[in-house]
């Protein structure tokens, strides 16, 4: 295998759902991150033992991540979840008085994309699902994905901020396309960015290109630094305090990423 070398001061992406922040907060990101995938992403290599790192591919691995845990509480939950929807449809912008939702709330995890700055050399070795062991620098280069394989991980120092969507409260979704709603979408759109490199094989850089010049941007419209204080307020935000804003989110969030991601021929689940 030929490994390519990132040097100290490089700044990667990671990502990530919000249910992580606080043990990546307090422990780091541990040596060996299984990749969440869509079926589709690779066959799992007997040499894909570190944690993948990149650009765009952050923003698959947010999606992935956030699509395989609502899955889940949906699949498990989905005559509370059920009722909760029917509630939506039936009065708009009015949130739901449902004691169950509490039990469900503190599940959900929202995606999120870490910027990490490295505090020394590292190697890294190719993304097997772009390039073949021997083209590492191909893979960071064209790709901007690789696999770091670092024994201690990823301390928490190097975290340096995190990105997140735009979030909702309920009188947000009283009327048609607000510009917060528009601004979440917008959010989910470049996830669905992160698929399409993934599925299609599309150079990242002309993808994130096209978005800003679109948005002028290239990350989540929400941003914040990776300390204490930061999580905290973010944590305390009400899309992520009270239960029924958070499943709102989550609900929202679910929505426009499987409706852009069926327009590219990209199936969810």
């Amino acid at each position: 295998m030929t490994s390519f070398v990132l040097p100290k001061g490089t700044v990667v992406k990671l990502g990530t759902i919000s249910t992580c922040l606080y043990p990546y907060f307090r422990q780091g990101i541990p040596a060996a991150l299984p990749r969440a995938g869509l079926q589709l992403v690779g066959d799992v290599q007997a040499s894909d033992v570190g944690v993948y790192i990149g650009e765009l591919m952050a923003y698959f691995s947010a999606c992935a991540a956030f699509a395989q845990q609502t899955s889940e509480i949906h699949h498990d939950n989905q005559e509370v979840l059920g009722r909760f929807v029917d509630s939506l449809h039936s009065a708009p912008g009015v949130k739901p008085q449902m004691s169950e939702l509490e039990m469900l709330a503190h599940q959900v995890g929202l995606p999120v994309v870490l910027e990490i700055e490295l505090g020394e050399d590292c190697v890294v070795n190719a993304d097997l699902h772009f390039e073949s062991e021997s083209h590492s620098e191909k893979s960071w280069k064209l790709w901007r994905s690789v696999l770091l394989s670092r024994e201690a991980g990823i301390p928490a120092a190097w975290i340096k901020r995190f990105y997140f969507p735009r979030l909702l409260e309920f009188r947000d979704v009283a009327t048609a396309r607000s510009a917060r709603v528009l601004e979440q979408t917008t959010d989910s759109a470049l996830t669905v960015g992160g698929l399409m490199q993934a599925w299609h094989k599309d150079a990242p850089g002309d993808l994130l290109l096209a978005f800003k010049k679109q948005y002028g941007r290239v990350n989540f419209s929400q941003q914040a630094s990776f300390d204490e204080n930061s999580l905290e307020r973010f944590f305390n935000l009400n899309a992520m305090l009270d239960p029924a804003t958070r499943l709102l989110n989550q609900l929202m969030i679910w929505q426009d990423v499987d409706a852009l991601a069926k327009k590219q021929g990209i199936p969810l689940q």
